[in-house]
């Protein structure tokens, strides 16, 4: 992995920690010092995101168009 702000490839992980569904870590930069945070989660609940995310997008789009074709009041 490369740091986000110097790209180096010189980093370790400070803390990791385990919630429900996803692992945090928390990284350090040893070339530059950039702290940043990786959140891993398993393929499944990855699918079930982007699933998640395409019906409120799909439901936006729809509230667009309903928005659209209604009568104006005046």
């Amino acid at each position: 992995m490369k740091c986000p702000a110097c790209t180096s490839d010189e980093q370790r992980v400070l803390t990791t920690r385990t919630e429900e569904a996803k692992i945090k870590r928390l990284r350090c930069c040893g070339a530059c010092g950039h702290r940043w945070t990786t959140v891993e989660i398993d393929a499944q609940n990855l699918s079930r995101m982007e699933s998640a995310v395409q019906a409120i997008r799909s439901l936006g789009i729809l509230s667009k168009e309903l928005e659209d074709a209604a009568p104006a009041h005046g």
